[in-house]
């Protein structure tokens, strides 16, 4: 009978250690929000190249990507309020990434992004600013509902960087430095809100980088973003790798920068 019992033991024992080795490796949850660049625009196979799915491949997470082409930050701010869809991916996510932010100075401005960037140019910042405000205003309720529904998240919140057009990409970079700063200012009054992935340095100036849209990132910048992620995951103890596992190359977009247009008519030098 002892032996029976001691049998029986053993095997609830295995059943156990098993079940918890199961719970160990269950996958975390990684979720994507935001605009273009987090959707991965600037590759036709953006569902297989973008920085997000590469993140995923690489540390073995469960991927939900919720990026919207045209996205600002009411935009955003409206759909954690009011989609269930966001709503039910935020409270399952363990890890979410933000990239938000740069519609706000193009989206708005379509029709005056010029007298935007002539003004900047000029020391007259006060349009730029009205946008930074506005900006951050929306985002403080973004990280405040993130939080309301998923206390427990891990927050990834990436910098901004601007596009790589002249004029209009020296004034929005001029903005985006603002908001970056407003981003920080943030962090530093909300200890431990969110953590930074900082791809502004990444992407200045660095057309390399860049799809021939001349605003998202292409293969080659899908991969270095997922590699700062990944970094930044590595130090919080959320992975266990670095270096980004690419499944699959991104493809370039077809589109010619209007830059690259005015150029080879000499408009532009």
């Amino acid at each position: 009978m002892k032996k029976a019992a001691c049998v029986i033991l053993t095997f609830v024992m295995i059943f156990s250690l098993t079940v918890i080795g199961f719970a160990g490796e269950e996958k975390l949850n990684y979720l994507v929000l935001g605009d273009s660049i987090a959707k991965g625009t600037g590759v036709l196979n953006s569902s297989e190249a973008c920085y997000g799915r590469i993140v995923a491949d690489t540390n073995g997470y469960n991927y939900v990507n919720r990026g919207v082409d045209g996205y600002d930050t009411s935009d955003l701010k409206k759909a954690l309020n009011e989609k269930e869809s966001y709503i039910n991916d935020v409270a399952e996510a363990d890890i979410i990434s933000i990239s938000i932010g740069g519609n706000d100075f193009i989206n708005r401005n379509v029709f005056n992004i010029l007298f935007l960037a002539v003004g900047m140019m000029f020391g007259n910042t006060a349009n730029c600013e009205r946008i930074v405000d506005n900006a951050y205003v929306n985002f403080c309720e973004i990280i405040a509902r993130i939080k309301e529904i998923n206390p427990d998240a891990t927050i990834l919140m990436q910098t901004l960087y601007a596009p790589s057009y002249p004029v209009i990409g020296f004034a929005v970079d001029k903005g985006v430095v603002m908001l970056n700063s407003r981003y920080e200012q943030y962090l530093e009054e909300n200890p431990g809100a969110f953590t930074f992935v900082d791809i502004h340095e990444t992407f200045e100036h660095e057309v390399l980088n860049i799809a021939l849209d001349g605003i998202h990132p292409n293969a080659r910048g899908n991969v270095l973003i997922a590699r700062e992620i990944l970094k930044t995951l590595y130090d919080l103890g959320l992975g266990e790798n670095t270096e980004p596992v690419v499944n699959a190359i991104g493809v370039p977009e077809a589109a010619l920068p209007v830059w690259v247009i005015l150029k080879s008519l000499g408009v532009v030098s």
